[in-house]
């Protein structure tokens, strides 16, 4: 069976990741798809395994500024 993840960004669902395939919404504003794409990443790696879990919003966010700054 597979696993849901809920991707909350501002207190809304912005996405859901199944099977290491991210949803994300069309209602997510424009300035933040990067941020909700990392954490739709974050999730995969940590289903995957390639990241300790479990997958907590805080993480991902972590995850996604810390990828933001290396990309800058």
């Amino acid at each position: 069976m597979s696993e849901i993840q809920p991707i909350i960004h501002d207190g809304r669902l912005a996405a859901l990741v199944i099977d290491s395939q991210a949803i994300i919404s069309k209602r997510v504003p424009q300035r933040d798809q990067w941020t909700v794409r990392a954490m739709c990443l974050y999730a995969i790696e940590v289903a995957d395994g390639h990241l300790p879990g479990p997958y907590s919003t805080r993480r991902a966010l972590d995850y996604a500024r810390a990828a933001a700054a290396a990309r800058n």
